[in-house]
C-alpha cells in the first residue's frame, strides 16, 4: 500500500497512490459539500461488541469484561518510591486487584454522598489512582472532569463552579492551588470534599500524606479534606455498592477544552462514544494482552484517556511515568513499551536527543549514521527495511530510548512532520508508525492511518462508525470540486459530543444538522486518506485584500534549523505579516560559537540546564542585531513555497527559554496544556513590540486600529 520511488517527495508519493481505502456513501453529495466518506470495512456503521450477553456501550462494562477475562494479567504499573526518594523498578497490579480498588472507591464515594450524574473532579498528574477513580466514576454513573495540573486558580475555580463539582480528588502537590481556587471572587464553587492521593504501601509513597496544615486549610474553606486511604477503608467497611444502571448516552467525561480563547468549554462525551472509538481503534491498530504503554500525556486530555481505555479493553497494561518529563527516556527503558503514544513535540525531543548524540560522535560514526539514515529513508518510502542497518545501527538507537519492543507508535494532537514520522519508522525496528486525528468534541480518534500504509503527510482514514465530509471554503479557495477535494472537515458519529455544558449557542454553532464543524481544513487524497492542510479560523485578510493562512506560513518557516517556535501575526490594517520567533537554541549556540560570540566552555554547557539558558539569553541579548540577522537569514531559505505577500517581513526574537528550550510554554500561558499556541495571549504579550516592529517597517499603528479585543 503506497510503495513508490524514493526519488519522489512525500506529497508526490501520497498523491500517486490510487488504491482507495474508503467508500463514498451513495447519494450523499450535496451542493457545496463532498460526498460522505466511510471506512471501507464498515460501510453500514460500526457494530459494538457483545460480551457475556452485554453490549459494550459503557466504559465500566468494557473494563468489567476485561477484569473477568484477564483477571491475573497486569493492568497498571508504577515505580514505587525508595527510601532515598528515588524510584525503583516498575511494579504492577493485575485486573482483579484493579477492579477491587475501583469498587472500594465507588463504595466510598457513595458513602460520602455522591449520586448518579454527579461530577467528580480530578486534579493530578497521571498516576494509577487517577484512572482507578475514573473507572469507579463510570461504574456509578458519575461524570469525570479533569483539572489540568498546569492551570492557575482562576481556570480551576471556573471549572469547579461550572461543572458543579462537590467532590474532587487531588494530588498532594496540587492541594494549595485547589484550596486557593475555592475562594475565587467571581467563581463560587460548591466543593464539599477533597480527597488527597496519599500513602498506600504498594506505591511506596510515605511522603504523600494528609497533613494537619491541609486539614486546617480545608476547615478554613469549609471543605472536608481526607486521604484516599481513608476513602478505601470506608469502602471496605460495608458491602460493595451495586453498579448503577448507566445508559450509553449518559455523560462519561465532562472534558474541558484547554481553549486558546476565553474560558474553557465543557465537552459532554457519552459512554457510547468512548466505547465505539475504543473498539474502532482496535479494529485498525490491534492491541492485546502483553502490550505495554507508558502514560505521560495528560489524562486531562482526550487522547491519553482514549488510549488507556483502548488498552484495558484488550487486556494490556498501562504504566505510569514518574511525573517528570525529563525522566521519560528512563521510564521508557524501564517499561520497554510495545505501544508508544505521543505528540510531535515529544517525538521531536527524541529526534533531537539522538541527533545530538550523533553530533558528538567521531567522524567515522557520523558517516556510518548518515549513510544508514539516507539508505533507510529511501527504503522506507518503498515499505522496505535493511536488515544490515537494523542490526548494526537502528537496534542500538531503539535501545537507547527504550523502543526495542515497539510494535506501534501513534502520534496525535497535531500533524506529525513527514521527516519525523520517517525517523520514528526507521528506529522502530519491529514496528509501524501511525498518525491520528480528532478533537475533544469527537472523542479524540476519528481518523487513523492504516497498517501497511507507508505514505506520509496524511492522518489516515475514518474509523469504523465515523462519517467524514468536506465543505467548501470559497474565501480560502478550498473547494470540494478540486481535483483532490479540499474544504472544512465535518464529522458525524455516535462519538460526537452531546454538546457543550450550559452553552447552547456554541453547541449550535459547532454542530449543524448533526455534523460537527472542526475548523480544520482537509484534503482527500486519491487513496482516500485525509491530509490536514490548514486551519479555517487562523485566516486573515491583509490591507491589500489577500487572505493569509498563518499556519501554512508557520509550517514553512518551522522547517528552518534556526526556528524553534514561531507565531506569525497579521493585521487587516497592515499590508504585511511579521513573526515572533523562538530560536532553536542548540543550532543558535553553535552559530554563535562559530562567530566567536560565545566562548565554548570545557566541559560545554548542557542545553536545557538553567546555566545554558542563562548564558544563551545573555549572549543573544548582547548581540541581538547580529543574532536576529543570522536567524532570519536561515528562515528565508524556506520561503520558496510561500507567495510574496505570505512572507514574513520582520521578526521579534524571544530568547528567554524554559527547561524544554521553549519560549512559548504552558507556564507563561502562551501554550495550552496540549501544546497549542494561545494566539490571543501571544498578542497581549507582544502587542507593544509588534506595534514598534510595524512602525520601523513603515506602517505605524493609527488610533482607530483595534489590535486586542476588549
Amino acid at each position: 500500500m503506497g510503495g513508490s520511488s524514493s526519488s519522489l517527495s512525500y506529497d508526490e508519493c501520497l498523491l500517486k497512490d490510487k488504491e482507495s481505502q474508503i467508500i463514498e456513501v451513495p447519494g450523499s453529495q450535496e451542493p457545496g459539500f463532498s460526498p460522505v466518506y466511510r471506512n471501507k470495512s464498515h460501510p453500514d456503521g460500526f457494530d459494538m461488541p457483545v460480551k457475556e450477553g452485554k453490549i459494550m456501550d459503557n466504559v465500566w462494562a468494557v473494563f468489567d469484561a476485561s477484569a473477568t477475562e484477564f483477571g491475573d494479567q497486569p493492568c497498571m504499573g508504577w515505580r514505587p518510591y525508595l527510601e532515598d526518594g528515588t524510584r525503583g523498578d516498575f511494579e504492577t497490579m493485575n485486573y482483579s486487584q484493579t477492579k477491587e480498588a475501583c469498587e472500594l472507591i465507588a463504595s466510598g464515594l457513595t458513602q460520602i454522598g455522591a449520586k448518579q450524574y454527579d461530577t467528580i473532579g480530578l486534579y493530578s498528574k497521571n498516576r494509577a489512582e487517577w484512572f482507578q477513580v475514573h473507572l469507579a466514576n463510570t461504574r456509578q454513573g458519575f461524570q469525570t472532569t479533569a483539572l489540568y495540573d498546569t492551570l492557575g486558580d482562576e481556570a480551576v475555580a471556573y471549572i469547579l463552579m461550572h461543572a458543579e463539582v462537590k467532590i474532587a480528588f487531588c494530588d498532594p502537590k496540587a492541594i494549595d492551588n485547589m484550596i486557593a481556587s475555592l475562594d475565587h471572587p467571581e467563581y463560587k464553587t460548591q466543593v464539599e470534599h477533597i480527597i488527597v492521593f496519599d500513602f498506600q504501601e504498594q506505591y511506596g509513597n510515605p511522603g504523600e500524606i494528609v497533613t494537619e496544615k491541609m486539614k486546617d486549610m480545608g476547615k478554613a474553606a469549609n471543605v472536608n479534606i481526607m486521604g484516599l486511604s481513608e476513602l478505601l477503608e470506608m469502602g471496605r467497611s460495608t458491602e460493595v455498592v451495586a453498579p448503577a444502571n448507566v445508559d450509553k448516552r449518559d455523560v462519561c467525561f465532562l472534558m474541558y477544552t484547554s481553549g486558546t480563547t476565553g474560558t474553557p468549554k465543557g465537552v459532554r462525551i457519552p459512554h457510547e462514544g468512548f466505547c465505539m472509538i475504543t473498539y474502532a481503534v482496535q479494529d485498525q491498530i490491534p492491541m492485546g494482552p502483553g502490550d505495554r504503554h507508558l502514560s505521560f500525556l495528560p489524562l486531562a486530555h482526550i487522547f491519553e484517556c482514549l488510549v488507556e481505555t483502548s488498552l484495558i479493553a484488550q487486556g494490556g497494561c498501562v504504566y505510569y511515568y514518574q511525573g517528570n518529563i525529563k525522566m521519560l527516556t528512563i521510564d521508557w527503558q524501564g517499561v520497554r513499551p510495545t505501544i508508544v503514544i505521543g505528540v510531535p513535540r515529544v517525538f521531536g525531543k527524541v529526534y533531537d536527543k539522538v541527533m545530538a548524540k550523533v553530533s558528538g560522535s567521531s567522524c567515522f560514526k557520523k558517516m556510518i549514521f548518515n549513510k544508514a539514515l539516507a539508505a533507510s529513508s529511501a527504503s522506507s518510502k518503498k515499505g522496505q527495511r535493511s536488515s544490515t542497518y537494523d542490526n548494526h545501527v537502528w537496534k542500538g538507537v531503539a535501545e537507547q530510548v527504550g523502543f526495542q519492543d515497539v510494535k506501534y507508535i501513534l502520534s496525535g494532537a497535531a500533524p506529525l512532520p513527514p521527516y519525523l514520522a520517517e525517523f520514528l519508522r526507521i528506529i522502530a525496528v519491529k514496528g509501524e508508525v501511525f498518525q491520528g486525528y480528532g478533537l475533544t468534541e469527537t472523542t479524540g480518534g476519528s481518523v487513523v492511518t492504516s497498517v501497511g500504509d507507508v505514505n506520509l503527510g496524511h492522518v489516515g482514514i475514518p474509523l469504523g462508525g465515523v462519517d467524514i465530509r468536506l465543505e467548501d471554503i470559497p474565501d480560502m479557495n478550498y473547494m470540494t470540486t478540486d481535483e483532490n477535494p479540499r474544504g472544512e472537515i465535518l464529522i458525524r458519529a455516535p462519538s460526537v459530543m452531546l454538546g457543550y455544558l450550559k452553552n447552547e449557542e456554541k453547541t449550535n454553532e459547532t454542530i449543524v444538522d448533526g455534523w460537527l464543524h472542526t475548523g480544520d481544513v482537509g484534503r482527500i487524497n486519491p487513496n482516500g486518506s485525509l491530509s490536514i492542510i490548514d486551519r479555517k479560523k487562523n485566516l486573515f485578510k491583509t490591507a491589500f485584500g489577500e487572505y493569509i493562512a498563518v499556519e501554512k506560513v508557520e509550517a514553512a518557516y518551522q522547517k528552518a534549523p534556526s526556528c524553534g517556535q514561531i507565531w506569525v501575526y497579521g493585521n487587516s490594517f497592515k499590508s504585511f505579516v511579521v513573526a515572533v520567533v523562538v530560536p532553536d537554541a542548540v543550532w543558535a549556540s553553535k552559530q554563535l560559537i562559530k562567530k566567536g560570540l560565545w566562548k565554548s566552555e570545557t566541559p560545554p554547557l548542557v542545553p536545557t540546564t538553567p546555566e545554558f539558558n542563562e548564558k544563551f539569553l545573555s549572549i543573544a541579548t548582547e548581540n541581538m542585531e547580529v543574532f536576529k540577522e543570522m536567524v532570519f537569514k536561515s528562515m528565508k531559505e524556506q520561503e520558496g513555497e510561500l507567495k510574496k505577500f505570505e512572507r514574513v517581513k520582520d521578526i521579534i526574537l524571544e530568547c528567554e527559554l524554559d527547561e524544554l528550550l521553549q519560549g512559548f510554554n504552558v507556564a507563561n500561558g502562551l501554550l495550552t496544556p496540549s501544546f497549542k499556541t494561545k494566539r490571543p495571549r501571544l498578542l497581549e504579550k507582544y502587542v507593544d513590540e509588534l506595534k514598534a516592529l510595524y512602525t520601523v517597517n513603515g506602517e505605524a499603528p493609527n488610533e482607530d486600529e483595534h489590535w486586542i479585543k476588549n
